[in-house]
Protein backbone atom coordinates (compact mmCIF):
# COMPACT_ATOMS: atom_id res chain seq x y z
CA UNK A 1 0.00 0.00 0.00
CA UNK A 2 2.79 2.41 1.21
CA UNK A 3 4.32 1.89 -2.26
CA UNK A 4 1.64 2.29 -4.42
CA UNK A 5 0.97 5.44 -2.35
CA UNK A 6 4.45 7.15 -3.03
CA UNK A 7 4.14 5.72 -6.83
CA UNK A 8 1.17 7.69 -7.36
CA UNK A 9 2.78 10.90 -5.36
CA UNK A 10 5.71 10.52 -7.52
CA UNK A 11 3.63 10.40 -11.24
CA UNK A 12 1.63 13.31 -10.41
CA UNK A 13 4.54 15.56 -9.43
CA UNK A 14 6.09 14.74 -12.97
CA UNK A 15 3.00 15.42 -14.61
CA UNK A 16 2.90 19.23 -13.37
CA UNK A 17 6.50 19.38 -13.96
CA UNK A 18 5.73 18.52 -17.28
CA UNK A 19 3.09 20.79 -17.46
CA UNK A 20 4.79 24.06 -16.18
CA UNK A 21 7.98 23.48 -19.13
CA UNK A 22 5.43 23.25 -21.73
CA UNK A 23 3.75 26.11 -20.54
CA UNK A 24 6.82 28.00 -20.41
CA UNK A 25 8.08 26.48 -23.67
CA UNK A 26 4.52 28.29 -24.93
CA UNK A 27 4.92 31.67 -23.43
CA UNK A 28 8.13 32.01 -25.13
CA UNK A 29 7.15 31.38 -28.35
CA UNK A 30 4.08 33.83 -27.52
CA UNK A 31 6.96 36.02 -26.83
CA UNK A 32 9.27 35.49 -29.44
CA UNK A 33 6.52 36.34 -31.97
CA UNK A 34 5.30 39.72 -30.73
CA UNK A 35 6.43 42.81 -32.14
CA UNK A 36 10.08 43.92 -30.25
CA UNK A 37 9.83 47.49 -30.98
CA UNK A 38 6.96 47.41 -28.37
CA UNK A 39 9.18 45.55 -25.85
CA UNK A 40 12.13 48.28 -26.46
CA UNK A 41 9.16 51.18 -25.92
CA UNK A 42 8.40 49.17 -22.52
CA UNK A 43 11.52 49.08 -21.57
CA UNK A 44 12.45 52.85 -22.58
CA UNK A 45 9.45 53.48 -20.43
CA UNK A 46 10.34 51.63 -17.60
CA UNK A 47 14.15 52.96 -17.38
CA UNK A 48 12.56 56.36 -17.94
CA UNK A 49 10.40 55.58 -14.89
CA UNK A 50 12.81 53.94 -12.92
CA UNK A 51 16.28 56.21 -13.56
CA UNK A 52 14.69 59.82 -11.20
CA UNK A 53 13.42 57.13 -8.26
CA UNK A 54 16.97 55.25 -8.82
CA UNK A 55 18.88 58.77 -8.68
CA UNK A 56 17.04 60.30 -5.46
CA UNK A 57 17.81 56.06 -4.03
CA UNK A 58 21.15 56.16 -4.94
CA UNK A 59 22.27 60.40 -3.83
CA UNK A 60 22.37 60.24 -0.03
CA UNK A 61 24.85 57.10 -0.91
CA UNK A 62 26.99 59.54 -3.33
CA UNK A 63 26.76 62.66 -1.33
CA UNK A 64 28.24 60.47 1.75
CA UNK A 65 30.82 58.68 -0.22
CA UNK A 66 31.95 62.63 -1.06
CA UNK A 67 32.04 63.42 2.40
CA UNK A 68 34.25 60.66 3.11
CA UNK A 69 36.04 61.15 0.19
CA UNK A 70 36.39 65.33 1.41
CA UNK A 71 37.63 63.74 5.10
CA UNK A 72 40.34 61.60 3.76
CA UNK A 73 41.52 64.19 1.23
CA UNK A 74 41.50 67.17 4.14
CA UNK A 75 43.17 64.22 6.43
CA UNK A 76 45.58 64.00 4.11
CA UNK A 77 46.10 67.86 3.18
CA UNK A 78 46.24 68.74 7.03
CA UNK A 79 49.54 65.75 7.05
CA UNK A 80 50.58 67.25 4.26
CA UNK A 81 50.59 70.71 6.01
CA UNK A 82 52.16 69.55 8.66
CA UNK A 83 55.19 67.74 7.12
CA UNK A 84 55.73 70.78 5.04
CA UNK A 85 55.55 73.60 8.23
CA UNK A 86 58.16 71.22 10.06
CA UNK A 87 60.00 70.29 6.89
CA UNK A 88 60.32 74.81 6.98
CA UNK A 89 61.24 75.05 10.24
CA UNK A 90 64.39 72.82 9.75
CA UNK A 91 64.88 74.29 6.81
CA UNK A 92 64.88 77.81 8.05
CA UNK A 93 67.17 76.76 11.30
CA UNK A 94 69.89 75.16 8.57
CA UNK A 95 69.16 78.47 6.74
CA UNK A 96 70.22 80.47 9.83
CA UNK A 97 73.03 78.26 10.51
CA UNK A 98 74.25 78.06 7.43
CA UNK A 99 73.96 82.11 7.19
CA UNK A 100 75.78 82.57 10.74
CA UNK A 101 78.74 80.00 9.41
CA UNK A 102 79.22 81.95 6.41
CA UNK A 103 79.24 85.32 8.16
CA UNK A 104 82.03 83.93 10.87
CA UNK A 105 83.74 83.08 7.98
CA UNK A 106 84.10 86.05 5.99
CA UNK A 107 85.42 87.12 9.49
CA UNK A 108 87.56 85.14 10.03
CA UNK A 109 88.55 85.46 6.47
CA UNK A 110 89.26 89.04 6.49
CA UNK A 111 91.07 88.64 10.17
CA UNK A 112 93.32 86.21 8.36
CA UNK A 113 93.91 88.19 5.46
CA UNK A 114 94.77 91.18 7.72
CA UNK A 115 98.14 93.37 5.94
CA UNK A 116 100.13 92.68 9.24
CA UNK A 117 103.01 91.12 10.40
CA UNK A 118 101.86 87.18 10.45
CA UNK A 119 104.57 86.50 12.57
CA UNK A 120 103.77 88.48 15.39
CA UNK A 121 100.01 87.12 15.51
CA UNK A 122 100.12 84.20 17.86
CA UNK A 123 96.08 83.02 17.87
CA UNK A 124 93.61 83.67 16.12
CA UNK A 125 90.11 82.62 18.55
CA UNK A 126 86.27 83.17 18.93
CA UNK A 127 85.06 85.94 21.55
CA UNK A 128 83.08 83.83 23.85
CA UNK A 129 81.48 87.23 25.55
CA UNK A 130 81.64 91.24 25.67
CA UNK A 131 80.54 93.01 29.18
CA UNK A 132 78.44 95.62 28.49
CA UNK A 133 78.39 97.24 32.06
CA UNK A 134 78.92 100.90 33.02
CA UNK A 135 82.24 100.62 34.75
CA UNK A 136 84.00 98.04 32.43
CA UNK A 137 84.24 97.04 28.89
CA UNK A 138 85.79 94.23 28.80
CA UNK A 139 85.25 90.83 26.09
CA UNK A 140 86.29 86.80 26.98
CA UNK A 141 88.04 85.32 24.41
CA UNK A 142 88.88 81.60 23.90
CA UNK A 143 92.67 81.04 24.43
CA UNK A 144 94.49 81.45 27.50
CA UNK A 145 97.94 80.76 28.97
CA UNK A 146 98.42 77.21 27.01
CA UNK A 147 98.41 79.46 23.62
CA UNK A 148 101.11 81.45 24.43
CA UNK A 149 98.86 84.15 25.35
CA UNK A 150 100.41 86.79 28.17
CA UNK A 151 99.26 90.31 29.93
CA UNK A 152 99.48 92.95 27.67
CA UNK A 153 99.58 91.67 24.44
CA UNK A 154 97.21 93.63 21.79
CA UNK A 155 94.00 92.43 20.41
CA UNK A 156 92.76 93.04 16.69
CA UNK A 157 90.00 92.52 14.47
CA UNK A 158 89.77 92.30 10.92
CA UNK A 159 89.53 96.78 11.45
CA UNK A 160 91.68 97.38 13.23
CA UNK A 161 92.48 97.90 17.24
CA UNK A 162 90.17 96.04 19.63
CA UNK A 163 92.14 96.16 22.94
CA UNK A 164 94.92 94.35 25.02
CA UNK A 165 94.98 91.68 27.22
CA UNK A 166 94.47 92.60 31.25
CA UNK A 167 93.76 89.07 32.44
CA UNK A 168 95.02 85.43 31.21
CA UNK A 169 93.87 81.72 32.53
CA UNK A 170 94.49 78.29 31.44
CA UNK A 171 91.90 78.36 28.64
CA UNK A 172 90.72 82.23 27.98
CA UNK A 173 91.81 85.71 28.54
CA UNK A 174 90.03 88.62 29.28
CA UNK A 175 90.48 91.88 26.64
CA UNK A 176 90.17 95.54 28.04
CA UNK A 177 88.27 97.15 25.09
CA UNK A 178 89.96 100.29 23.86
CA UNK A 179 86.05 102.30 24.79
CA UNK A 180 86.78 101.63 28.38
CA UNK A 181 87.53 104.52 30.63
CA UNK A 182 90.74 102.76 31.55
CA UNK A 183 92.18 102.71 28.22
CA UNK A 184 94.83 105.00 26.69
CA UNK A 185 96.08 103.94 23.54
CA UNK A 186 99.00 106.27 22.43
CA UNK A 187 98.31 107.11 18.88
CA UNK A 188 98.42 109.90 16.06
CA UNK A 189 96.78 111.62 13.21
CA UNK A 190 97.52 110.08 10.03
CA UNK A 191 97.02 113.18 7.69
CA UNK A 192 98.57 115.56 10.04
CA UNK A 193 100.91 113.43 11.92
CA UNK A 194 100.09 115.31 15.16
CA UNK A 195 100.15 112.64 18.18
CA UNK A 196 97.88 112.09 20.72
CA UNK A 197 96.20 109.80 23.30
CA UNK A 198 92.84 108.09 22.67
CA UNK A 199 90.55 107.34 25.71
CA UNK A 200 87.51 105.40 26.26
CA UNK A 201 84.36 106.82 27.62
CA UNK A 202 83.25 104.06 28.31
CA UNK A 203 80.74 104.52 25.90
CA UNK A 204 80.77 103.83 22.00
CA UNK A 205 83.52 106.69 21.20
CA UNK A 206 87.13 107.38 22.31
CA UNK A 207 88.61 111.13 23.13
CA UNK A 208 91.71 112.36 22.20
CA UNK A 209 93.85 113.56 24.91
CA UNK A 210 96.58 115.43 24.76
CA UNK A 211 96.65 117.08 21.53
CA UNK A 212 98.50 120.02 20.61
CA UNK A 213 96.63 123.18 20.57
CA UNK A 214 98.57 123.68 17.13
CA UNK A 215 96.78 120.75 15.62
CA UNK A 216 93.52 120.91 13.83
CA UNK A 217 91.92 117.52 12.74
CA UNK A 218 89.44 117.06 10.48
CA UNK A 219 86.14 115.13 10.87
CA UNK A 220 86.70 111.77 9.15
CA UNK A 221 90.23 111.81 9.46
CA UNK A 222 91.62 108.36 10.74
CA UNK A 223 93.63 107.56 14.12
CA UNK A 224 96.31 104.63 14.06
CA UNK A 225 98.47 103.26 16.87
CA UNK A 226 101.79 104.99 17.20
CA UNK A 227 103.32 102.59 19.07
CA UNK A 228 104.72 104.36 21.47
CA UNK A 229 105.75 102.66 24.78
CA UNK A 230 106.04 99.47 22.82
CA UNK A 231 102.65 98.06 24.21
CA UNK A 232 100.56 98.47 20.53
CA UNK A 233 102.37 97.93 17.09
CA UNK A 234 102.64 100.98 15.26
CA UNK A 235 99.91 101.44 12.05
CA UNK A 236 97.38 99.70 14.03
CA UNK A 237 93.39 101.33 13.02
CA UNK A 238 91.97 102.76 16.17
CA UNK A 239 88.69 105.06 14.43
CA UNK A 240 88.04 107.86 12.95
CA UNK A 241 87.09 111.62 14.07
CA UNK A 242 82.97 111.41 14.00
CA UNK A 243 82.63 114.97 16.16
CA UNK A 244 84.29 117.90 18.00
CA UNK A 245 82.44 119.33 20.94
CA UNK A 246 84.55 122.47 23.11
CA UNK A 247 87.56 121.58 21.14
CA UNK A 248 87.64 117.84 21.93
CA UNK A 249 87.59 115.68 20.02
CA UNK A 250 85.47 111.99 19.20
CA UNK A 251 86.69 109.32 17.57
CA UNK A 252 84.54 106.04 16.67
CA UNK A 253 86.30 103.35 17.20
CA UNK A 254 86.30 100.89 13.79
CA UNK A 255 86.28 97.41 14.95
CA UNK A 256 82.27 97.56 16.44
CA UNK A 257 82.98 95.23 19.85
CA UNK A 258 79.38 94.09 19.62
CA UNK A 259 79.79 92.77 16.32
CA UNK A 260 83.14 90.62 17.21
CA UNK A 261 83.37 86.87 16.71
CA UNK A 262 87.19 86.36 15.91
CA UNK A 263 90.06 88.47 17.06
CA UNK A 264 93.67 88.08 16.85
CA UNK A 265 96.24 88.72 19.86
CA UNK A 266 99.85 89.72 18.93
CA UNK A 267 102.82 89.49 20.68
CA UNK A 268 104.79 92.34 21.88
CA UNK A 269 108.49 92.66 21.23
CA UNK A 270 108.73 94.57 24.21
CA UNK A 271 108.51 91.98 26.88
CA UNK A 272 110.55 94.15 29.57
CA UNK A 273 107.56 96.63 29.54
CA UNK A 274 104.77 94.32 29.51
CA UNK A 275 105.53 92.22 32.75
CA UNK A 276 103.50 94.83 35.22
CA UNK A 277 100.88 95.32 32.87
CA UNK A 278 97.51 96.03 34.57
CA UNK A 279 95.30 97.77 31.70
CA UNK A 280 94.81 101.08 33.54
CA UNK A 281 95.65 103.88 32.15
CA UNK A 282 98.12 106.27 34.53
CA UNK A 283 96.92 109.61 35.79
CA UNK A 284 97.74 112.49 34.20
CA UNK A 285 97.92 115.98 36.05
CA UNK A 286 96.31 118.46 33.37
CA UNK A 287 94.17 117.37 30.18
CA UNK A 288 94.97 120.11 28.03
CA UNK A 289 98.68 119.67 27.82
CA UNK A 290 101.18 117.42 25.80
CA UNK A 291 102.27 114.77 28.52
CA UNK A 292 104.94 112.56 26.73
CA UNK A 293 104.57 110.17 29.25
CA UNK A 294 100.71 109.44 28.23
CA UNK A 295 102.72 107.94 25.28
CA UNK A 296 104.57 105.16 27.17
CA UNK A 297 102.16 103.78 30.59
CA UNK A 298 105.15 102.63 32.36
CA UNK A 299 107.18 105.73 31.79
CA UNK A 300 108.79 106.80 35.40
Amino acid sequence: MVNMFFTKNKLYTNKIFNSLLIAICLILILVGKLDLVALRNLSSFLTDFLSPISSFVNKPALELENVINDVKSATFLRNENLKLKSENRRLKILESKLTNSESELIELKKLLNFKFDKNKIIFTGRVLNISGGTFAKTMVVNGGSVDGIKKGQPVISSLGLVGSIINVGPSSSRVLLTIDLNSMVPSYLTQSGWPAIAQGENGKLLKLRFLSSEANPILGEIIETSGHGGIFPSGLTIGKIISVTNGKYFVQPLPNPQRLRFVSILSNSNESQIKNYSGFAPLQEKEDTINLKGFNKFSN
